[in-house]
């Protein structure tokens, strides 16, 4: 929620669209009631973990609200959509979250942890939960903010999508996993260091390891810009 409201609030830097202002106070005050929320030991696990990906939830639909304010009227992104048809930013952010996720998967794996078994998204049949977990405080940063780059600059727009089957096509895939790669091996400063994201990644996911062996809090990453 944090890197949602951080990532509007950077895109509308200078657009100061007054209505994505409206809703980046919102997904703030949704932050507020999230770590408000209390889970006590008599509360039962599966009403708090629904409670809790409530909150995501409603972050998420006033995050997609203010990203389609944001993008270019031409683009006609309505919201987010996991199956779109013709719809060239949730094909290219479909594209780039799985990605994102053979990353996080790698480094699951090397952990010796188990993929399947989630924390907070539900343990389903066939389905790689803990990457879920993992995956949304990095969304943002690394894929939502490269599909915009390449949207707002027109390097990639509704003609680069191949209506037979409603995918991207070729060239387009090839350009969106290029750039996605190099964020991923790009240089930041976080906590006073430089790093890149995959060794953020790496060092999340140890954080993880780490809080379950030894039942501690475990915080995520976030950037404020």
């Amino acid at each position: 929620m944090k890197n949602q409201k951080s990532t509007i609030k950077t895109l509308n830097k200078n657009k100061k669209i007054k209505e994505v202002k409206i809703i980046e106070n919102k997904i703030k005050q949704n932050i507020k009631d999230f770590k408000n929320f209390k889970i006590t030991l008599n509360d039962n696990i599966f009403t708090s973990k629904n409670k809790i990906m409530g909150f995501e939830g409603i972050a998420s639909v006033n995050y997609w609200e203010a990203v389609s304010l944001l993008l270019p009227d031409e683009i006609n992104f309505k919201n987010r959509n996991q199956k779109p048809e013709n719809d060239v930013v949730n094909s290219m952010l479909n594209y780039g979250y799985a990605i994102l996720a053979s990353e996080i998967a790698k480094n699951i794996v090397t952990l010796g942890l188990d993929p399947y078994c989630g924390l907070l998204h539900a343990d389903l049949k066939r389905r790689q939960s803990l990457i879920f977990d993992l995956i949304e405080e990095f969304r943002q940063q690394i894929v939502d903010k490269t599909v915009f780059k390449l949207i707002n600059t027109n390097q990639i727009n509704e003609t680069n999508i191949d209506k037979r089957n409603n995918s991207l096509k070729l060239e387009s895939r090839k350009l969106l996993a290029g750039e996605i790669m190099a964020k991923i091996h790009s240089d930041l400063t976080f906590e006073n260091e430089k790093v890149t994201y995959a060794k953020i990644i790496e060092n999340q996911t140890k954080k993880l390891v780490k809080s379950l062996l030894n039942n501690t809090e475990y915080s995520g990453f976030y950037l404020n810009w």
